[in-house]
């Protein structure tokens, strides 16, 4: 199912938002008259499962758990990108099929932020798009022919999945692959510094401005990242 764009008017609802006065969901006669069919299908009875097991096994509000929802929620909703698009569904399963787990994730700290957890405000993927959307994406962008290693890294970080998803370059697969490649050490099994992580994307974003980024594989990209990455290291040891 989908919501309708009306249906953002619901969440003005601060009992909802933060699931005071038992306001868990919304009734569904609330609901009725902004919900609309897809052509989609998935077993969202299998995902609930999975979403309650990282709800028992992480606290609240811990950014842990994103790794396996992002996991979770790619396995159990098998759409084409160009399905994922529709940020009415993702609206769907955050305001009215699990919006248990949007307020398990993230702590209610206003009601501005809080909204943007049930609903997409921005474009599909960045920090202003809800809750499911973001996940879904975010390891679309980094899974590999059904592996996940690269999502559950790409987690480690929350900089890291800012700087990268946050801008158009992070749409590109390759290029996010290859920063990932060139700003996690695996020897150490972690990432640069945030201040590494934020020069580096920073100079790769400008560098897209005069040289085309699109169209280079992952291999080519790496070599340009670690470059950059280098680059940043030697003038940041040496005080530049």
């Amino acid at each position: 199912m989908r919501l309708n764009h009306e249906a953002r008017q619901l969440l003005d609802d601060k009992a909802f938002l933060n699931g005071g006065e038992g306001r868990v969901y919304f009734d569904e006669t609330e609901l009725e008259q902004y919900t609309q069919p897809t052509d989609h299908t998935a077993d969202l009875d299998i995902l609930e499962d999975r979403l309650r097991k990282i709800v028992e096994d992480h606290d609240e509000y811990a950014g842990e758990m994103d790794k396996e929802a992002a996991v979770a929620v790619h396995e159990e909703i098998d759409l084409t990108r160009s399905a994922a698009s529709d940020s009415g569904m993702w609206n769907d399963l955050a305001m009215r099929r699990f919006p248990w787990f949007v307020r398990h994730r993230w702590r209610y700290e206003s009601e501005t932020g809080m909204k943007k957890k049930f609903w997409t405000y921005g474009a599909a993927l960045d920090s202003a798009s809800s809750t499911f959307e973001r996940l879904w994406w975010i390891a679309e962008l980094t899974q590999e022919d059904g592996c996940y290693k690269n999502t559950r890294k790409v987690f480690e970080s929350r900089r890291f999945c800012f700087m990268m998803f946050d801008t158009q370059i992070g749409r590109y697969k390759p290029a996010a692959l290859a920063c990932l490649d060139a700003l996690y050490d695996d020897e150490g099994e972690s990432f640069a510094s945030n201040e590494v992580i934020d020069a580096t994307i920073k100079r790769l974003r400008r560098a897209g401005t005069t040289i085309p980024l699109e169209g280079r594989t992952k291999t080519e990209l790496t070599d340009i990242v670690q470059s950059i990455r280098a680059d940043v290291e030697s003038n940041t040891e040496a005080g530049l």
